[in-house]
């Protein structure tokens, strides 16, 4: 069994799992089944779980593929992280998950992220798959970031435009070799506009073995999850999970069709969004204030690429010499590097910061604290998981000055 498969149905899950709910689950199968009587479920549940326990230990290529799918879709989302966007997801549907009694009250029951994930994958399939999408967003730690022309630009997503987008990326991913399916869908974020692309990925063929022990091969597409999320306030574009040759083509695609503008993310810098220039304005000893949050305890700065650079005379380009990495999982690696290198001065032309990594420290109201990195290579959109902590760790980006300010496109725009 695959390991997070092997994680989410473990024997604690199996002891303690609505046995109503493992059956509905198992009868969504029941034509492919094999190697188990779903009369066990009419057992005492000691037998009952037993039984379950001693399927499930066996290997995963034993079950239907369909079960398969179910089981890793509810695994994916059956955790902590999980079950609070299971929670906001039910929210904008307007659904409550506490559980009630036969009396229609609620239950004191407790309810493990697992048990929540697999009642709303049968219940409440809507929440599910809104949940399944945000995760997509959440889990992603890269993306590229396109800047609009103008700030406050409201996109129009009307069922005519969703669908017109879905084709012209359909396009996209069918010429990249990733199949002709493409299904789009959106949902609005707090304000922002979040559309998650489930399309097709390569093409892959595998060798098997069958339930008779005999080999086989079986060729399929997997599914695969793009995320593109639009800030109307800020103007700022998202996109993720796609390759990056493709993702101007999304973006000017997504311009097009919301906005009525394909040009809207297409300025000459529209995606020299960040900086690093505090950090070589301030030389070795640069360190990232952070009083305004009393929430964050400490910023450590980890890791630190400087490049000696030059300009080609011929073509004006500028080239790299040679680069130094300092690191340093315990102080501060800038401070580190200027204590051990002579001969770099940071405020220079000869000398680039090329990244920084930093550590934040969050206090979660636990003896340890919760702690996010991120590593920022500007002008690129910075790099960190975003399942918690991404608003506060965008003002504190932004607090220190890695955020260009982006009054003068405005401007700009404007004056045309």
């Amino acid at each position: 069994m695959a390991r997070n498969l092997k994680k989410f149905v473990n024997p604690r899950f199996l002891n303690t799992v609505n046995l109503d709910l493992m059956r509905r689950l198992m009868e969504r199968h029941d034509d492919d089944l094999h190697g188990i009587d779903l009369t066990l479920f009419d057992e005492d549940e000691a037998n009952a779980r037993k039984a379950l326990a001693d399927f499930f230990a066996g290997p995963e290529v034993g079950y239907p593929d369909g079960l398969i799918a179910d089981l890793h879709r509810i695994a994916e989302i059956g955790d902590s992280n999980g079950l609070q966007i299971i929670l906001e997801s039910a929210a904008r549907h307007q659904i409550s998950l506490l559980p009630v009694d036969e009396a229609g009250q609620v239950s004191e029951t407790p309810q493990e992220p697992k048990h929540v994930a697999l009642k709303v994958f049968l219940d409440h399939p809507e929440v599910f798959n809104s949940a399944i999408d945000m995760l997509a967003y959440r889990s992603l730690s890269s993306f590229s970031e396109y800047a609009g022309l103008v700030e406050g630009i409201e996109a129009e997503v009307t069922k005519k435009a969703l669908q017109a987008f879905q084709e012209k990326a359909a396009e996209i991913f069918e010429a990249n070799l990733r199949g002709r399916y493409c299904e789009a869908q959106s949902y609005d974020d707090d304000g922002d506009l979040n559309i998650v692309i489930t399309h097709g990925a390569p093409f892959k063929t595998t060798e098997t073995v069958s339930q008779g022990d005999q080999r086989e091969v079986i060729s399929f597409r997997e599914l695969e999850h793009a995320v593109v999320i639009y800030s109307p306030a800020s103007g700022i574009l998202k996109i993720g999970r796609i390759a990056k040759a493709q993702r101007e083509q999304i973006a000017k695609i997504f311009a097009a069709e919301f906005l009525g503008e394909p040009d809207f993310f297409s300025a000459p810098d529209a995606q020299n969004l960040y900086t690093l220039a505090p950090v070589e304005d301030g030389g070795f000893d640069f360190s990232i204030h952070h009083d305004f949050d009393p929430g964050i305890l400490r910023v450590q700065i980890t890791e630190v690429q400087v490049n000696r650079i030059t300009t080609d005379l011929a073509t004006g380009k500028t080239m790299v010499l040679h680069s130094i990495v300092a690191r340093d999982g315990r102080d501060n690696a800038l401070l580190r590097l200027g204590e051990n290198t002579n001969g770099i001065d940071l405020g220079s032309p000869e000398w680039q910061v090329n990244h920084i990594v930093i550590k934040v420290h969050f206090n979660v109201g636990t003896k340890r604290p919760a702690k996010v990195t991120v590593k920022l290579k500007a002008p690129a959109a910075p790099m960190f998981k975003r399942q918690r902590f991404e608003g506060r760790i965008m003002t504190l980006l932004r607090r220190n000055g890695f955020v260009r300010d982006r009054d003068s496109l405005a401007l700009a725009a404007a004056a045309e």
